[in-house]
């Protein structure tokens, strides 16, 4: 994925108008400015193991959540260590004055401070945020990703200079099952997160107005310093982890409404299963943040056999229903409003 990703950015010269900065490797110390130094440690030790999907899982790893949907895999440590290092060189740049910067091989939303999750081994957003604090008093974190930002909400549920605000399926039986809209922060967080849940198959016409009534709302409530943004590509239909009937235009007209605001902004990736519309997704944000238009046609390039049979960057709707209704969200947003009046203060 990440290999098709950069190819299809770099297949429209979108590398042109912008500066590219490699990857680095996270520290041991930055690693733990989020995770628990018992896991960390755990991941170091067991780096060099050489495991078999056949092993048997330990005790230890179930308790560290290193099996099922995060197996145990060679060099995990050093794995880790390169995904942190990804998000942690686009926040050095950021606390050096540059005003957006993009790494969509981060957004693993899902890690708790002592467990992996949901095929998430690090929370590097966390770790990002942590490491933003040391010059932004205020951050913002926005979660696209179809699936709950469950791992950085908790990790910020009693802070309330770190305003999380997530939307995201959310019914019964679909992972990891948070993230309802009366769930708003505990203690001194109270009302320094929201959750924007919706129904399955939702569309822009439902959408993009509900993302931009609360988002913004947020925003002028709230009023950052800095925004981290978690594009996850499974919010895109045809995903088959995911449940919408979003096309890539509506995400794009809700990420303009972002760009509108004048805080530094790092944008992440996240999730995204179906390989060619993560990375068409995440090609027409990289456009978008340039303020370059893409021609549908894609370019020739490695990868382009996988883009068939129409070989072009948008993506269509499915003739489905969408089972959400302006009138639940509608009260959605009043109880959200209701809250910001109630909990939160500029």
């Amino acid at each position: 994925r990440a290999s098709m990703v950069r190819d299809l950015i770099q297949s429209f010269k979108l590398f042109e108008n912008m500066y590219i900065k490699s990857g680095r490797i996270a520290t041991k110390e930055e690693l733990q400015l989020f995770h628990s130094s018992e896991y960390i440690e755990y991941l170091s030790k067991t780096n060099n193991n050489v495991t078999d999907e056949n092993d048997d899982v330990t005790n230890e790893q179930e308790k560290f959540g290193l099996a099922y949907d995060c197996p145990m895999i060679n060099r995990l440590y050093d794995f880790v260590s390169v995904i942190a290092g990804g998000t942690l060189a686009a926040v050095d740049e950021l606390l050096n004055g540059a005003y957006i910067c993009m790494n969509w091989m981060g957004g693993w939303h899902h890690a708790q401070t002592d467990s992996a999750e949901g095929f998430c081994y690090v929370n590097d957003i966390a770790i990002g945020i942590q490491k933003l604090r040391s010059k932004f008093k205020k951050i913002l974190y926005i979660d696209l990703d179809v699936h709950h930002g469950n791992g950085v909400e908790n990790g910020f549920l009693f802070s309330k200079n770190i305003f999380t605000l997530a939307f995201h399926l959310y019914e019964p039986g679909f992972f990891p099952g948070t993230g309802n809209f009366t769930e708003c922060g505990i203690g001194p967080g109270k009302g320094f997160s929201v959750n924007a849940p919706y129904k399955r198959f939702i569309s822009g016409s439902h959408f993009i107005p509900y993302f931009k009534t609360i988002s913004n709302a947020v925003h002028e409530k709230f009023l950052p310093d800095v925004c981290a943004i978690q594009c996850g590509a499974d919010v895109i239909v045809g995903d088959k982890l995911g449940g919408t009937n979003l096309i890539i235009s509506d995400l794009l007209e809700c990420i303009s409404e972002i760009l509108k605001w004048h805080e530094p902004k790092l944008f992440l990736g996240g999730g995204g299963y179906n390989l060619t519309n993560s990375s068409k997704y995440w090609t027409q944000i990289t456009a978008l943040v340039c303020d370059k238009k893409l021609d549908d046609d894609i370019p020739e390039h490695e990868y382009f056999p996988k883009y068939g049979p129409d070989f072009v960057l948008s993506v269509d709707r499915q003739n489905c229903k969408d089972l959400n209704t302006k009138q639940e969200l509608d009260r959605i947003v009043s109880t959200i409003k209701e809250n910001l009046e109630k909990y939160s203060s500029g």
